[in-house]
């Protein structure tokens, strides 16, 4: 299922401020946060995404009107998450990247590559 534009946006809105995002692993909401295993194509050296880097992707893939589906999450159940592929490299696999919303911030969930196509 798709999104409406003031998700998008508020999601955008959360990604780029530092004190509004996070993405530390807990048994509550696991993550799966990797962007040092991702090669980002805008470096010039072949290197990794860092951190804000990724969340700067997913700001601007947001903003950019990039497909994003909501889907259920399992932990917790019941919560939502919020999901994009994204082709950052042709010869690469998709970039999978799941967010969640929460109580005016945004919890990284997933960043890597997907390993379904």
């Amino acid at each position: 299922m798709s999104i409406d534009d003031t998700v998008r946006r508020q999601l955008a809105l959360l990604a780029r401020r530092p004190r509004a995002r996070n993405s530390k692993f807990s048994l509550a909401r696991p993550t799966e946060w990797q962007p040092h295993e991702v090669i980002d194509p805008a470096s010039r050296f072949d290197a990794p995404f860092t951190n804000a880097g990724a969340w700067e992707l997913i700001a601007a893939k947001l903003e950019s009107g990039h497909d994003i589906e909501a889907v259920a999450l399992r932990k917790p159940a019941g919560a939502t998450g919020y999901v994009m592929k994204i082709e950052i490299d042709p010869d690469a696999p998709l970039l999978y990247v799941k967010v969640e919303l929460r109580a005016g911030k945004i919890l990284g969930r997933s960043f890597h590559y997907s390993r379904h196509e």
